[in-house]
């Protein structure tokens, strides 16, 4: 049952933006668009900065919304359009647009909570292999902004910046839990010189792959990468917790803790396969996503704390993980 939800779950995510949509396929699209693109002299590329903001946008906004009612109208359904649901939009100042409400507001709460995390981070002076955990809360500063931007401003370079985050950030996920489950190598010279042997190994994986996609930007090999090192790094921290539920005898308080972690980031990953029409065309299934992965970074720091006894903050008793 297991392996079936995972191959769901590959085949879902990897045929993420890898064809055009039924809406922007569609004959009053195009012929709508088209009128844009000549009124307005925008780009006939829709990836280029022009079409996400000012005229351009507000014309293809229309254009959506009228091919949506002739959907609705003679196959009863709504289609996507690049890849994505049809959304209301925000009016900004100088043109620009809000284009995904919720995922821009969720992405935002977590750039914050990952800041927070940041913070803690930099207060556990004697936390293990800290320059590591300074590192990975970095790098997701830089895909919430990524991620922020592209739920704003749909266009190639957002785009790109998002998918390139998410792909360093979970790579960087990958490289946290090999280091965190095997303690053992930071005490003998052959363990750390595997230690530089496996950043070595992390960079060429990644600058090959940086190459590869500035070469052919491959969406569904990029989301296969990234469920891969996602999955991997969930088996690595089950066979963690188990070793230490046979070691000990029982699961202490921060393997509870850890243990909780990763199911919730696990079953937030699987608000991804729901892909539903937006509710009042604002939520839809990825900003529940969003949504779902704000409190992680708080509950890291939480679970380091814990696990060190480095007490970086004064109320950790108040969380919500340990309330839970």
């Amino acid at each position: 049952m297991i392996m079936k939800w995972v191959a769901v779950l590959l085949i879902s995510l990897c045929t993420v933006g890898t064809e055009a949509s039924p809406g922007d396929r569609s004959i009053w699209y195009q012929e709508c668009t088209q009128i844009c693109i000549n009124r307005y002299n925008c780009s006939r590329t829709f990836g280029t900065f022009n079409w996400v903001r000012g005229d351009c946008f507000w014309c293809r906004y229309d254009c959506m919304w009228e091919t949506t009612e002739h959907f609705e109208g003679n196959f009863g359904n709504v289609p996507q359009f690049h890849g994505k649901w049809p959304f209301l939009a925000i009016p900004l100042p100088f043109g620009f647009i809000i284009q995904e409400p919720a995922s821009v507001i969720f992405s935002l709460l977590n750039l914050f909570t990952v800041y927070k995390m940041l913070q803690r981070f930099k207060r556990m002076k004697d936390l293990p292999n800290r320059t590591m955990w300074l590192i990975y809360a970095h790098v997701g500063m830089f895909t919430w902004i990524s991620s922020t931007l592209f739920h704003m401003f749909d266009c190639d370079i957002t785009e790109k910046m998002d998918y390139f985050g998410a792909y360093t950030f979970v790579l960087s996920a990958f490289y946290v839990s090999l280091v965190f489950t095997s303690p053992q190598l930071q005490y003998s010279l052959i363990g750390r010189r595997l230690i530089k042997l496996m950043q070595l190994l992390f960079i060429g994986v990644f600058l090959k792959h940086f190459k590869d996609m500035a070469t052919h930007f491959d969406y569904g090999y990029n989301m296969f990468c990234c469920i891969t090192f996602s999955l991997c790094a969930t088996a690595l921290y089950a066979h963690h917790l188990y070793r230490r539920k046979i070691n000990l005898g029982s699961l202490q308080e921060p393997d509870i803790l850890l243990m909780r972690l990763i199911i919730w980031a696990n079953l937030a990953t699987g608000l991804e396969l729901l892909d539903f029409v937006p509710v009042f065309w604002i939520f839809d299934s990825h900003s529940l996503f969003h949504l779902a992965t704000i409190p992680i970074p708080i509950w890291w720091a939480d679970f380091l704390d814990i696990t060190y006894d480095l007490d970086s903050t004064v109320d950790r008793k108040s969380t919500i993980l340990k309330i839970a």
